[in-house]
């Protein structure tokens, strides 16, 4: 019995790495390429009379996620060559470097000291992220004897309901708090980096505005009270006092001598933290309540003899930092108000999680985050100048991929590591130039169209995606009898499509028609092409800018046939499209659509038996309502979701995904049942 099961529990083995090894192929993948980054500008030079300029990264060893970056020799140039500054993404953090078996509590993650070696022998500064924490913390550090239950059964989850008779007294935590986070410094000291981690979050998140004293309600919280903020900065204080003294030697200072180099910046870290009311919040209680009046709480041999019993009169803490999770519709002027007040309370001032995220779709979206980026760090700049108390800006990641707000594209780079706009308009605004870019220099390169409909490549995520009518660039255009557009399986004229899908355009009234975004060949020439197929007699396309031009009219036959044409797109446009209709209401097939743009010095792309045809603002014959919107989309949007037809592939890959992963689980099951009944034998 006990051979058979164990083979039961190999097959099961290998076949659960079968179904991993399956199912993997669906999520995003990280590039196996990357462009060359050998003339990206460094940020850090840039900016090196303003502040640092960092980036958060995270080790591929932590997760097995190989889109991270260290581990990734090319994403590590790229960090090295650009920023000053990393931060680790999650290494740091208590869930993964408490142990209830360590004399310290502190046993450190291998993937964050992996981290904080290569921050070291790359000269790279390093913020400390995080000591304490509601979230990402291990329950085991509340409960009595280290062993948390949730409804009586035992939990490691950070978001569990804790039984109260599990949890410690007041004395019990603050005793573990003290002890975890003299741990911590002791580490960073012994094993020679204090002179790499310069800026330490040591109380992640602590704000609950609508909490009536402002605070949210964690553990350390019930447990301690609103103290454990206190608490947390005093012994952080001691700890990086006694341990600078104490291995000053090993960095070549004098135990009696200035030791700043080797005494990190303890920082108070938030998020939405320009909102008015959290500024008041975090006002408060650093400044103005005393948690610790005459040392009545607790005694300390740091605390100068004049502290107010606060946690900035006591001189224990020394920044604020400003997460700065951020869109490209934000207010940047109250963003500034708040590094204002901030700077007024503090030594310091740090933006510790900085990305901005997307608001608009289509091309136009790079234009936009750009432009924010470009005035936000203008902005900055200002500030710094007139007195602001800014010193280090991080990003929140590095690639668009990787990024935990994956689908908002709120980085500098893409997957491949293509410095997009936002990276260009960043290094303009350091360098005190005028922002110029306009649409197409907003483009992460500049690109002809070709849509064939079948699943492709997402250049933003890398991942394998399926079209949509709208991230095709198509839209339905009509003066109020709107035709349906979708795309069709099985009726195609790409070669060597496996399933083949077409952009049908399903109608009823004959001015109900459908369009194609070419706003970004603005100013441009360019070659036109599509494959056609409808049962009314003529077919043609036209340019729509608000008013309609025909361009070309042909007879389409019963197969699908080329319409295609070369013309000057008129400049400075705000919308410009392409259109199909026919002289009847039938069904339109399109398939195949190629738009190339005439580079300068290249002839035009050829066209089949036509000369290139110039259009002109006077030359219009008719005049339709356009249907566009005033931001269209104008290539592939990046996406995983169909909403507008039935993948045939990626659906089948899922359904047989799911069917192997239940298969999967029911075996695992069934192995168990084996298991215990050997047992019982």
């Amino acid at each position: 019995m006990k051979l058979k099961t164990g083979r039961i529990l190999a097959f099961l083995l290998t076949f659960t790495m079968i179904v991993t090894s399956f199912t993997g192929g669906i999520t995003v993948r990280a590039a196996t390429e990357y462009v060359d980054t050998s003339e990206y500008e460094s940020l850090a030079w840039i900016y090196r009379d303003y502040f640092k300029v960092g980036a958060a990264c995270e080790a591929i060893s932590h997760w097995g996620d190989t889109r991270k970056e260290i581990g990734n020799p090319t994403k590590e140039a790229v960090i090295a060559n650009l920023f000053n500054s990393i931060t680790c993404g999650n290494e740091l953090k208590p869930a993964y470097n408490f142990s209830s078996t360590s004399e310290t509590l502190f046993k450190v993650d291998r993937a964050g000291e992996e981290m904080l070696n290569w921050a070291k022998n790359n000269g790279v500064g390093m913020r400390f992220h995080v000591l304490l924490w509601h979230s990402q913390v291990n329950p085991n550090f509340f409960a009595v004897d280290f062993k948390a239950t949730s409804k009586g059964v035992p939990t490691t989850s950070d978001t569990a309901e804790l039984d109260e008779d599990c949890l410690v007294d007041r004395e019990t935590l603050v005793d573990r708090l003290r002890t975890y986070i003299y741990g911590a410094m002791e580490y960073l000291y012994s094993n020679g980096f204090a002179g790499t981690v310069y800026a330490m979050d040591v109380v992640n998140e602590a704000v609950d505005e609508a909490k009536d004293d402002g605070l949210r309600r964690s553990y350390w919280y019930k447990i301690i009270g609103p103290e454990f903020l206190y608490y947390a900065f005093l012994f952080a204080r001691e700890a990086e006092i006694k341990y600078s003294k104490q291995y000053a030697a090993d960095y070549g200072l004098d135990p009696d001598g200035d030791l700043s180099s080797i005494r990190p910046k303890l920082f108070y870290n938030d998020y939405n933290e320009w909102f008015t009311k959290r500024v008041n919040v975090i006002t408060d209680f650093v400044t103005n309540r005393p948690w610790n009046a005459g040392q009545q709480m607790i005694k300390s041999d740091i605390i100068p003899a004049d502290g107010d019993g606060t946690i900035k009169g006591d001189g224990l803490i020394d920044g604020i930092g400003m997460q700065g999770h951020l869109s490209d519709n934000n207010n940047i002027d109250e963003y500034m108000r708040a590094l204002r007040a901030y700077s007024e309370i503090v030594d310091e001032v740090h933006i510790t999680e900085l990305d901005v995220g997307v608001t608009r779709t289509g091309e136009n979206r790079w234009y936009y985050q750009a432009k924010f980026y470009y005035d936000f760090f203008a902005a900055l700049i200002e500030e710094v100048k007139n007195g602001a108390k800014l010193t280090s800006v991080t990003f929140w990641g590095l690639t668009d991929d990787s990024s935990w707000r994956d689908g908002a594209y709120p980085l500098l780079f893409t997957y491949n590591l293509t410095a997009k706009a936002a990276f260009y308009a960043v290094a303009m605004a350091g360098k005190g130039e005028e922002f110029n870019m306009n649409l197409a220099q907003t483009l992460t390169e500049f690109k002809d169209i070709n849509v064939d409909f079948e699943p492709y490549t997402d250049e933003a995520t890398g991942a394998k995606t399926n079209y949509t009518v709208a991230s095709a660039g198509f839209m339905a255009r009509g003066t109020g009898h709107m035709p349906t557009l979708r795309l069709l399986s099985h009726n195609n004229h790409t070669e060597g499509a496996k399933v083949g899908y077409c952009l049908v355009c399903e109608r009823n009234e004959q001015d109900a028609t459908c369009m194609i975004d070419i706003a970004k060949f603005s100013g441009k020439n360019i070659t036109f092409t599509a494959y056609v197929k409808t049962e009314d007699s003529e077919l043609a396309i036209g340019l729509d800018t608000g008013t309609s031009t025909e361009l070309k009219r042909i007879t389409p036959g019963d197969d699908w046939a080329p319409v295609s044409i070369n013309f000057d797109v008129p400049d400075n446009l705000n919308s410009a499209f392409v259109y199909f209709e026919t002289n009847g209401s039938s069904d339109i097939f399109i398939d195949d659509v190629s738009i190339i743009y005439t580079k300068e010095g290249e002839e035009p792309a050829p066209v089949v038996g036509e000369e290139p045809v110039e259009i002109s603002e006077d030359n219009n014959d008719e005049e339709t309502p356009s249907t566009s919107e005033s931001e269209p989309s104008v290539t592939p949007t990046p996406t995983t979701a169909d909403t507008d037809t039935v993948s045939e592939n990626s659906n089948t890959t899922k359904y047989i995904a799911i069917g192997l992963i239940i298969l999967g689980a029911l075996l695992l099951g069934y192995a168990g049942v084996l298991i215990a009944v050997n047992k019982k034998k």
